[in-house]
């Protein structure tokens, strides 16, 4: 089984950042605690009457014919033959017939032949992800089966994108069937994995389920939110933490450092040389490394060149004024873009590293630059991701 890692915490601060108007300050990475409902529920294959099933039930419905002995005179029937078509008819739902041999056609039975499909039902097992603190359902787009959403409160190591250390929350709440029951009753429940054509809709398992996520905080104390269910800000999750006071409560007791001291004291535990720190006018921090404090172990890589840094809930921008090495980054970050499961075609690719080069300040690349680049690094692997790209 392919472990998928847990999308690193400086993409969502490298969109934070870039939000008008907004100073992040402090990050947060969380577990959100959902529940994993899996349901059952009846869902009607539609298929073509046999001839002699179709005649039997719309004599049923329009002839008013209604026992085994009226069908098989009606039609000149074996009488043999009609049992065998009335017990198949009541094993898939269509029909009823009593003690005293009176047939009469199911509420199933009736649609099935108004439409002129034979209808017959199945079994059919659907999972929902529901948001433990509000109780709301959440919309397809968390059902990707490349989201990762965890049976338990831990992220395994093996899975993690960087050295982030997730926080579970809890969330006092007790699981209601009636949850279910009011979104099998919604008209848009199909944009929320519960599909119009089921019926009968039972639940069958309740499991815990966490959705890793990552709450900025701003200056204003206000949280944006982020997770891997879209390319940007997770408008559901930020609602609730606008609804949830204990949120804000939580992160507010949190102590804030002071972000000089912090990270000059990072500056000499990594012995990178010398370093400017600089607060920009977005709020966000800033250190300026000469060229030479990138490279090989135990240097940083020139791939996060304008990318950020974390330590105690804080971040840092890494940042170089030689254009030359932010342009080896945008490239190399690109074709580290073509690998993601989401990105699937050039345009899309080409769109996020122009983005990526207007925030590093240098010319947005080509596919002939990605190519050149991975051929001449050596990086074969990147080069075919490149090149199944749509």
């Amino acid at each position: 089984m392919t472990v998928r890692a847990i999308y690193p915490a400086r993409r969502a601060v490298e969109h934070a950042v870039t939000v008008p108007g907004v100073r992040p300050v402090r990050l947060f990475a969380v577990l959100w605690p959902l529940w994993e409902v899996e349901i059952t529920a009846s869902v009607y294959d539609e298929q073509a009457y046999e001839v002699v099933d179709r005649f039997l039930a719309r004599a049923l419905a329009e002839g008013g014919v209604g026992t085994r002995g009226g069908l098989a005179a009606l039609f000149g029937l074996d009488p043999s033959l009609v049992d065998r078509c009335l017990a198949f008819l009541t094993a898939i739902g269509h029909l009823t017939v009593t003690p005293g041999g009176e047939v009469r056609l199911t509420e199933l039975g009736l649609r099935s032949v108004r439409t002129g499909v034979r209808y017959v039902p199945k079994e059919s097992r659907q999972k929902l992800l529901i948001e433990r603190f509000t109780g709301r359902p959440l919309p397809r787009r968390y059902h990707r089966g490349s989201l990762t959403v965890l049976p338990a409160p831990h992220v395994p190591e093996e899975m993690l994108a960087d050295r982030t250390r997730f926080l579970p929350l809890y969330a006092p709440t007790a699981f209601r069937h009636q949850l279910v029951e009011a979104l099998a009753a919604r008209p848009d429940r199909a944009d929320y994995n519960l599909p119009a054509q089921l019926r009968e809709i039972r639940g069958v398992a309740v499991r815990d389920a966490y959705l890793p996520a990552y709450l900025i905080e701003t200056d204003r104390r206000d949280l944006l939110a982020y997770t891997d269910a879209g390319a940007g800000r997770d408008d559901l999750i930020e609602n609730v933490c606008r609804d949830v006071p204990a949120l804000h409560a939580m992160i507010a007791a949190e102590a804030r450092a002071d972000p000089r001291e912090l990270w000059t004291g990072w500056l000499a535990d990594r012995k990178l040389g010398p370093g400017r720190l600089q607060e920009l006018p977005n709020g966000v921090w800033r250190v300026v490394l000469t060229p030479a404090a990138f490279g090989g172990p135990p240097k940083l890589p020139p791939s996060q060149v304008g990318s950020f840094q974390l330590r105690g809930h804080h971040f840092l921008q890494l940042w170089c004024d030689d254009p030359g090495l932010r342009r080896r980054a945008v490239l190399e970050r690109a074709l580290g873009m073509a690998r993601l499961h989401e990105v699937r075609t050039r345009a899309d690719l080409l769109g996020r590293a122009a983005t990526l080069a207007a925030r590093l300040e240098v010319a947005a690349p080509t596919l002939t630059e990605l190519r050149d680049h991975a051929t001449s690094e050596r990086m074969h692997d990147h080069l075919l991701h490149l090149d199944m790209l749509e």
